[in-house]
């Protein structure tokens, strides 16, 4: 039964990535839960905890920002696995590119998901952000 799940949670997870890459904050954003939590660690130490709705906003705001400069996230996976609750956790390395032009953002992931109504839902997300590329 794990492997069947695991095998779901990478199909799923291949979507994702191409909603990620879609600069379509609404799509982004009907992967996640309504629950969802966010904790994002900042370079100057700083902790910022977020909800859906503000994650929802942050998508919105990153996407207008590169509006027009071709962006475009690479992810490099560390770890895709089934933990004890069978929730789908993803940890991977965020590499991201603008105008064709790779940038100095090395971001770490973790991300849980959860499957809501038989669709994977991403409930909880930790972001290290103090890495260089």
């Amino acid at each position: 039964m794990e492997q069947t799940l695991l095998r779901d949670f990478k199909s799923f997870l291949v979507e994702y990535r191409k909603s990620w890459n879609s600069s379509d904050a609404e799509r982004m954003s009907e992967h996640q839960s309504n629950q969802m939590k966010v904790r994002w660690a900042n370079p100057d130490t700083i902790v910022s905890d977020w909800t859906f709705d503000e994650a929802k906003q942050g998508w919105v705001q990153a996407y207008k920002l590169y509006q027009g400069r071709s962006p475009k996230w690479i992810f490099n996976d560390i770890l895709i696995e089934i933990n004890k609750q069978q929730e789908g956790v993803a940890v991977f390395w965020v590499y991201f590119e603008v105008d064709g032009e790779m940038t100095d953002v090395k971001l770490l992931f973790v991300e849980t998901f959860r499957k809501e109504n038989n669709e994977w839902k991403k409930i909880r997300e930790y972001v290290e952000n103090s890495f260089s590329n």
